[in-house]
């Protein structure tokens, strides 16, 4: 029972991985001079950038070269490994449904629910 479930799956998986991610793969290496793996590798940005080095190249466009940083950074008197952003702050987003989102005004029944303790509450009349 457990192997024919895991043929059907692997099955299903490669059919997937054969019609769509597959030619996507080669499309995007076909666009961008890359190997396929190199086309995997890379984030956004250095794709990005490879495709507009690319379609520079075709409209006869210079490209200025990388940036290349000094090999060594001192901080002080160390040497630094790597250079980071210094005082960066990220904060974290509150997910989530608020009553500000929803452009609706709700109506309470006092009636309809019940109340442990009566607190005072002043809503507009209907």
């Amino acid at each position: 029972m457990m192997a024919s479930y895991s043929v059907s799956d692997a099955v299903s998986t490669y059919y997937l991985y054969m019609t769509y991610v597959h030619p996507f793969i080669f499309s995007l290496a076909t666009i961008i001079p890359m190997p396929p793996d190199e086309v995997l590798r890379k984030g956004s940005g250095t794709l990005c950038e490879m495709l507009l080095m690319v379609q520079a190249y075709k409209a006869n466009v210079i490209c200025p070269n990388k940036h290349q940083s000094d090999p060594e950074k001192f901080y002080g008197s160390q040497l630094l490994e790597s250079e980071t952003y210094i005082g960066g702050h990220v904060e974290c987003l509150e997910s989530g449904v608020f009553r500000s989102d929803l452009p609706t005004s709700f109506k309470l029944d006092p009636s309809a629910y019940e109340v442990n303790h009566v607190v005072k509450i002043s809503l507009p009349p209907d």
